[in-house]
């Protein structure tokens, strides 16, 4: 483990010297209790899903006449089924 892959490559270790980065030292985020997360997961904002439908004129007409098509369906379905 103590091999130096660079000791033989002087070009590249000249080039490696000549960077310097200097790394600031921040404080560590405490992770918290699993209590807190779940609720800080809870009061998080959610995206409304149905927006993009609501947004423009030919989305808006398909969740109106969803619930009616569906029923149609179902309600043919059942006459076909049941009778």
């Amino acid at each position: 483990m103590n091999h130096d892959p660079f000791k033989k490559e002087h070009h590249l270790r000249t080039k490696l010297d000549e960077y310097h980065v200097d790394i600031p030292n921040f404080p560590m985020q405490s992770r918290g209790k699993r209590w807190e997360r779940f609720i800080n997961f809870l009061a998080s904002p959610a995206k409304d899903p149905i927006e993009p439908l609501i947004s423009t004129t030919a989305g808006f007409a398909v969740l109106k006449l969803a619930p009616i098509i569906g029923m149609a369906v179902i309600s043919i379905l059942q006459l076909f089924f049941f009778l």
